[in-house]
């Protein structure tokens, strides 16, 4: 353009043209960099130092909605801190919508998140969980896969293979997505959902699904020891020296004790014959156990855990407001709504602090505190319970005073009554000696509802 004008103009000046050459000088230079600064952002580098080490490992080794909330708010905190995350890995697999949470949690970190096989195996929805991480190492003797969907019976202990394309394409482009966002093999991603593929440490890692063997995760850390990991335009270089582990909430673990699918079986068994044996025999005090059972049932059966906490907590409040108020006193219903308000206290999600909500470590705080008063009151009722069991079992015991040693209280004549105290108890008795007042007797035998008794000083002398 500019050139152009300069050609057609003839009448240009030599300071006239200097400008218009300055100008265009100028403005070209601020369109290079402009087009520059676009097309290559500048990145920013940090090194990062520590690490947050979760396990999702036997005795927890479900992926279930407890350990879902674990992974959550440990990647949480780890963003708060600047540090990485490392999540141990040793799992059969668990919960489809579990698995798909925290895959899009780890997709979504602003800091880089590293899975590792530790144990023996990461399986279906293990697997799931390890592919949109930034780096997956795998121990040697550790296999990963298998990851077509099961339908699970817990009453008869059977499950079903799931082939349904509604139920099974979903899961596949999860899976390939996943894999695709961290550069991984995506045909292995396919297969894993689609024909149950199973690879071992070596195979994984050289078809691109792991990146590398570690032993532990010291070898671990040495291994990936300034690799560098981009995320958003943000370079973050590897340098671990210290790994901390997060231990999850103590809602976390009650959340995955009553998610399994035989303890809410059993819960819900017990709940429902317990409340159809209270309405049938007319034992109503024991219905709020019932619904107790009924209540911690329904968590394995996908209902949400904060509305459970909330209504255990609403019918605790309720329980204690009619021992109060209605029945007067300290029995079942009392101890039950104590219980169903621990219970539910326990079970209240955490949440970021805000101006009218308290920190999380406070509402673990209290957490431990309301599950301590409802163990001891709980322990506590158990032992009365199992006292009055004890009673009512044993066999009546009857008293005898014979061969007791007792204290006269009045002046005994041979042949006339007189009281003693035998055993902190007042008995009519006779003698066929002399007996002063105050003087220690034996009982001899018993003559009615009277006592036969002998001085203790003449039965010596004897």
């Amino acid at each position: 353009m500019f050139i152009g004008f300069f050609k057609n103009s003839s009448r240009c000046r030599g300071a006239e043209c200097l400008v218009l050459v300055t100008l265009a000088i100028t403005v070209l230079l601020f369109t290079a960099t402009l087009h520059v600064a676009q097309g290559s952002p500048s990145s920013v580098e940090t090194t990062i130092t520590e690490a947050i080490l979760v396990s999702v490992k036997p005795p927890w080794d479900t992926i279930d909605e407890g350990i879902k909330e674990c992974i959550i708010q440990a990647i949480d905190q780890a963003e708060d801190v600047g540090a990485a995350v490392i999540i141990s890995v040793d799992s059969y697999g668990g919960y489809l919508d579990a698995g798909f949470a925290i895959g899009d949690r780890i997709a979504s970190s602003r800091v880089p998140v590293i899975s590792f096989v530790s144990g023996g195996k990461a399986l279906s929805a293990g697997t799931l969980i390890i592919l949109p991480s930034h780096i997956v190492a795998i121990a040697p003797h550790a296999i990963i896969g298998a990851m077509q969907p099961i339908a699970y019976d817990p009453v008869t202990g059977s499950y079903t293979y799931v082939n349904e394309s509604k139920i099974v394409n979903p899961i596949v482009e999860k899976a390939v997505t996943y894999a695709k966002m961290r550069g991984r093999n995506t045909t292995a991603a396919e297969l894993f959902v689609r024909k149950n593929l199973v690879l071992n440490a070596g195979d994984a890692v050289r078809n691109g699904v792991a990146d590398v063997i570690a032993t532990s995760i010291n070898d671990l850390l040495s291994k990936i020891r300034n690799v560098e990991v981009n995320i958003s335009n943000n370079v973050y270089r590897l340098r671990i020296e210290r790994v901390t582990t997060y231990e999850c909430s103590i809602r976390s673990r009650l959340i995955s004790i009553f998610s399994s699918p035989l303890v809410s079986s059993v819960l819900l068994t017990i709940g429902i014959m317990g409340t159809i044996f209270a309405l049938l025999s007319g034992k109503l005090p024991v219905i709020p156990v019932a619904l107790l059972f009924l209540i911690l049932g329904l968590l394995g059966s996908g209902f949400s855990p904060n509305l459970i906490a909330l209504f255990m907590v609403l019918l605790g409040a309720i329980l204690l407001a009619v021992e109060v108020f209605v029945t007067p006193g300290f029995g079942a219903l009392g101890i039950a709504g104590i219980i169903f308000l621990a219970l539910g206290f326990a079970l209240i999600p955490s949440s970021p602090p805000s101006a009218i909500s308290p920190p999380p470590n406070y509402l673990e705080q209290f957490r431990v505190f309301a599950m301590g008063i409802g163990l001891g009151l709980g322990s506590f009722t158990g032992f009365i319970i199992y006292k009055v069991i004890q009673a009512k079992r044993s066999k009546p015991v009857l008293f005898t005073a014979v061969g007791k040693v007792g204290r006269a209280i009045d002046d005994i004549e041979p042949g006339k009554e007189g009281f003693v105290m035998v055993e902190g108890e007042y008995w009519r008795a006779i003698s066929d000696e002399r007996i002063p007042k105050g003087a220690k007797v034996r009982v001899v035998r018993m003559d009615g509802s009277r006592l036969v008794v002998r001085r203790v000083e003449a039965e010596r002398g004897s």
